[in-house]
């Protein structure tokens, strides 16, 4: 038998645990023995997650591996989006584990996306897999994250993640629509008003901010206005969504409601073209997060495609292949795939 790992996809809003029997090498996901998914807002921190998902479990882990949103240095990470520190020896001591390894959220992505069989993957573009290439992830869900990864061995079977923070560089608008959104954003930033962040037009956390600019470009139908105001400021997010889609169901259109999505739509798509000339992605783009699954219906994937592929390169973006990740779970499989090296020492932890 193999021994028992604990893997975690830490997010902004709420973290994801799961217990695997590990498999006989990391290429084998192993046996899920447990799953759980706690808000973080009822936590004092990872830690007091981890006592409650444990406490209900006959079996112990030895390894975790923890996929956190924010910069992990020297295995410890400041979350971007949430006021917690962590520690991976600490929280190893506390929990007492044999070793506790935090990665960035979007590399735990990455090593679950290079696993999933094809079925899991929805094609936006079928493309040209160079499998010398680089590959790069983009997760839309409260925040933006990106990713990378390269191959590690001469036959190019096995790719090394690595994290970036890119969803928090400058935010760059492509016409006159995101230019007025820029300077909309600019004289409404209540600090850093000199930098908006490609995450903060990008990603669950800035749909509102979209919705609110569309209001100033169309009307909002009196129906959406009645809703919006008698909803919990956490609940808008899926209000907007619901109110892009209800023509879609037959019911009253909202205008700015359907082009906020749009919007946000257009945004990734050239923000992946921007993440896959830098890294030179010819071995292909994986989109994943929440929010991206959640606006799947309104996705058009030749709109998409015609903002990926301009400039100079465009003939070259349009041999990228393009996948959505379907698997609520990718980062999971990643964080579990993960643990399962550094147990083996074929990482440094």
């Amino acid at each position: 038998m193999g021994s028992c790992i604990l893997a975690g996809d830490i997010g902004g809003t709420k973290t994801a645990l799961a217990l695997y029997r590990a498999g006989a090498s990391p290429d084998d996901q192993g046996i899920t023995l447990a799953e759980q998914t706690f808000p973080n807002n009822q936590f004092s921190g990872l830690a007091e997650i981890i006592r409650a998902f444990l406490a209900d479990q006959e079996e112990q882990p030895t390894h975790a591996c923890f996929g956190i949103a924010g910069p992990v240095r020297a295995n410890r990470v400041q979350m971007t989006n949430l006021d917690w520190h962590i520690d991976g020896s600490a929280l190893a001591a506390q929990l007492g584990l044999e070793e506790v390894l935090l990665v960035n959220d979007l590399v735990a992505t990455t090593a679950g996306a290079l696993v999933l069989p094809q079925e899991k993957l929805f094609p936006v573009n079928i493309g040209r897999t160079d499998t010398t290439g680089s590959i790069g992830v983009l997760a839309m869900g409260t925040g933006l994250g990106q990713s990378f990864a390269v191959p590690s061995n001469q036959a190019n079977t096995h790719f090394q993640p690595f994290p970036t923070e890119g969803g928090h560089v400058s935010f760059a608008p492509r016409n006159q629509e995101q230019i007025e959104l820029l300077q909309f954003l600019l004289r409404n930033s209540k600090k850093q008003a000199s930098h908006i962040s490609v995450e903060q037009v990008c990603s669950g956390m800035a749909l509102l901010s979209l919705y609110t600019f569309q209001c100033t470009r169309c009307q909002e139908p009196p129906w959406m206005a009645e809703k919006r105001r008698a909803t919990e400021p956490e609940n808008l997010n899926p209000l907007i969504v619901e109110a892009a889609n209800a023509d879609i169901a037959g019911g009253p259109p909202c205008e700015p409601a359907i082009r906020a999505v749009q919007l946000l739509l257009d945004i990734l798509a050239d923000e992946t073209a921007n993440l896959a000339l830098k890294i030179l992605a010819t071995g292909g783009i994986y989109l994943g997060g929440g929010m991206l699954f959640r606006l799947l219906v309104n996705l058009d994937t030749e709109r998409f495609m015609k903002i990926f592929c301009r400039g100079v390169y465009q003939e070259m973006l349009a041999e990228i292949p393009i996948h959505i990740i379907t698997e609520p779970k990718t980062a999971l499989f990643g964080a579990c795939h993960l643990a399962m090296l550094a147990e083996k020492r074929d990482i440094a932890c």
